[in-house]
């Protein structure tokens, strides 16, 4: 006979005395399991009581500015935004400058110079003066991806340029003459009295495209073996003498014009830069006329190559700067023997100097040294 048929005849006396029993052994050995005798904690009880306090989640993991190489808690996803800014006397101080991530200083008409102002990582609340493009602009504003490209319009020749880009998907053309963000400044004369801000720019409904900058520059924390640079004069004409100084309190060149004279920002800060290249360029003068004067457009050659000189930390390195074509959207600095020249992680400043200049009304070659 089973068990079970054994269990099934119990007298139902026998078996409430049996659950009796059975209710008394499991206190007993609960009394026993709180007294630290023979029971033992149950499986569940044991791991409550053996795991140890879960570690904070570490910090997320510092992220690199593609257009200074520098290390920051994060980088806005969002394009470079590329801003063409006047350079002529009567602009100066600008806004803004301070805050780009990378600056190029391109000559244009009269021996003047305009600057192709770039944010990534940072802002600016204001960017004034805001100028009329140029028709090389895309070829240096494509250095980076589709990139954001304000500015103040431009003649027919260079509207057209920026519309091939456009087409070309290389920009996203958010100027004066194509939406909202600008406004006019009471207090200056125009046309050098246009205005804008970063946050008004990237504001505008054309300006939301899934993009972010491309890195252009190699960075390491030393420079390569050079001659001393703690002075780069680059001279492009009477109105823009600029010299480069190096500080090293500051840890940045800081510019002036003429030798002494501060080229400040409007909110008195010297415009810096960790790193001053000086790429030459041939220029070809436009045959069409840009300005009332009677000047013609300068227009630079960015494709192709040039002598270079890379200077950071009061050292600069001598060589050759190469971009092969639109394909190839950035150059890349080599030494003379051939090595890729690395940037100190920070502010970079491109200034394109003629190496040669035809045609009419012709602005003068620049010269540039390093002591």
């Amino acid at each position: 006979m089973t068990s079970a048929r054994v269990t099934a005849r119990l007298h139902p006396r026998t078996a409430i005395i049996v659950t009796l029993g059975l209710l008394l052994a499991a206190c007993a050995g609960a009394k026993n399991s709180a007294s630290g005798t023979k029971a033992s904690p149950t499986p569940s009880a044991a791991a409550t009581s053996s795991s140890p306090t879960p570690p904070a989640p570490p910090p997320p993991s510092p992220t690199t500015c593609p257009l200074t190489g520098q290390t920051v808690a994060s980088v806005p996803h969002r394009p470079a935004l590329a801003i063409k800014v006047d350079n002529s006397p009567q602009a100066r101080p600008q806004y803004g400058i301070d805050g780009a991530d990378l600056v190029y200083e391109e000559p244009v008409e009269g021996g003047i110079t305009r600057y192709v102002v770039v944010y990534q990582c940072h802002d600016a609340s204001r960017v004034e003066p805001v100028r009329s493009a140029r028709q090389a602009d895309p070829y240096i504003v494509n250095q980076w991806g589709k990139t954001l490209f304000g500015n103040a319009g431009g003649s027919p020749p260079t509207l057209k340029a920026i519309d091939a880009a456009v087409k070309a998907n290389w920009i996203v053309n958010v100027g004066y003459s194509t939406g909202g963000g600008y406004s006019r400044d009471p207090d200056r004369a125009g046309p050098s009295n246009l205005e804008t801000s970063t946050q008004a720019l990237y504001s505008r409904p054309d300006a939301k495209i899934a993009n972010t900058a491309t890195p252009i520059f190699n960075y390491s924390a030393n420079p390569a073996p050079g001659t001393p640079g703690t002075t780069i004069h680059v001279d492009f004409s009477q109105y823009s003498d600029v010299t480069w100084q190096w500080n090293a309190s500051a840890g940045a060149y800081q510019r002036y014009y003429n030798g002494t004279t501060p080229s400040d920002n409007a909110d008195g800060a010297i415009m810096s830069a960790q790193n001053v290249i000086i790429q030459t360029v041939p220029v070809t003068m436009s045959w069409w006329i840009e300005d009332p004067s009677g000047s013609h457009q300068p227009v630079p050659t960015l494709l192709g190559t040039g002598a270079a000189l890379v200077c950071r930390q009061g050292n600069c390195v001598s060589g050759t700067w190469w971009r092969p074509g639109e394909s190839k959207s950035q150059p890349t600095y080599f030494m003379l023997n051939g090595q890729q020249i690395t940037l100190a992680p920070g502010v970079t400043w491109v200034e394109l100097v003629p190496s040669s200049v035809t045609g009419p009304t012709a602005i003068p070659v620049g010269t540039y040294s390093a002591t």
